[in-house]
């Protein structure tokens, strides 16, 4: 498993991550507790240096609470890591502490994968509490739309894993990723030949910000998250998961992509005899209007085609600032404090 963890391990490990959820973390592990009765496991609060209540209200229940001893060294992807730091379980459930597992799926996840042995993953429908922007709308359709049992590339809004099979691969999440740490993970199982699948059962409900799309980008870009497809890209570079992180950040590349086919379209036009300035000025307007046509048609809503719009061009130069940055090893173990520690 992994080496900071004791030798005697148990059956399931929920790992929660948080960050000054004081409003949220007691549901969320009250639900953690209740989802193992009856099973030998265990509850991990990987907490960011919180410094609302968060760690307080954690101490007095039963699970064990670790934390970063730097805040340098807060990110989703470190803090998913630190946890894993502490896990003996034999399965690991991943879990934000804006979140609330649903009653019975961890039972129905465990039994699928003892099934499966080919399995290293599986997840069911995340379903938010409410619809605040554009992100929000997208996850209500794509869990909406799912009817039926289906192999996925990534388990997005978390679920249970095998502890063997994210040893095999390494590590369970990439310390140095702001974001994305779940899709690679899933990248690096899948290279590995593990199967992700996801249930249509219910399997936790989420809260989340209370945020427009713009606030939310807007936060995206100020912590830095902004930056995570470009760390997550630079990671897979030469490894065997190296397309499918490419499949996975495919709208970094929207923008970069329209610019230089309105670029090429003026190289043309020069080429044949024309002039490049009109030329890549009618490319932009081809490209961009193109795309916007067919954004507005797809959402049947122009202001969320502009929003769209926008964000390709902030991942962009987002995914760029963080391609940019020398890649840390994920392996490197994480300094860490425990705080409590009555989960036995």
């Amino acid at each position: 498993m992994n080496s900071l963890s004791p030798s005697a391990a148990c059956q399931v490990s929920i790992i929660v991550k948080a960050l000054n959820e004081e409003s949220r973390i007691a549901a969320c592990l009250r639900s953690a507790l209740a989802a193992l009765e009856g099973l030998s496991g265990e509850v991990i609060l990987a907490d960011s240096v919180s410094t609302d209540a968060t760690v307080a209200i954690a101490s007095a229940m039963a699970v064990k609470v670790v934390q970063f001893s730097a805040v340098r060294d807060r990110g989703c992807g470190a803090a998913l890591q630190l946890g894993y730091q502490y896990a003996r379980g034999q399965y690991l459930y991943v879990l934000d502490g804006d979140m609330t597992l649903e009653p019975g799926f961890l039972q129905q996840a465990l039994a699928y994968l003892q099934r499966h042995p080919e399995v290293a993953g599986v997840g069911g429908k995340l379903i938010d509490q409410e619809v605040r922007n554009v992100a929000d709308k997208l996850r209500v359709a794509h869990y909406g739309a799912l009817t039926e049992e289906r192999s996925v590339a990534v388990l997005g809004g978390g679920g249970l894993y095998r502890a063997d099979a994210v040893a095999q691969v390494g590590y369970l999440s990439n310390r140095w990723l702001p974001a994305f740490e779940e899709a690679e993970l899933g990248a690096r199982l899948l290279a590995a030949g593990w199967r992700l699948v996801r249930l249509p059962q219910p399997a936790v409900r989420h809260c989340g910000h209370d945020e427009t799309s713009w606030q939310l980008m807007r936060r995206q870009w100020r912590s830095g998250r902004i930056e995570a497809s470009g760390r997550f890209l630079r990671a897979a570079m030469g490894r065997a998961w190296q397309s499918q992180a490419v499949r996975a950040c495919w709208f970094v590349f929207a923008a970069p992509l329209l610019y230089l086919s309105a670029l090429m379209a003026g190289g043309l036009a020069v080429l044949a005899g024309g002039a490049f300035w009109p030329a890549l000025g009618a490319g932009l307007a081809a490209a961009w209007g193109g795309a916007a046509g067919l954004l507005i048609w797809r959402k049947r809503n122009w202001h969320e085609a502009l929003i769209s719009v926008v964000g390709w061009h902030l991942f962009a130069l987002g995914a760029a600032r963080g391609f940019c940055r020398p890649a840390g090893d994920p392996r490197e173990p994480i300094a860490a404090r425990v705080i409590s520690d009555k989960s036995a």
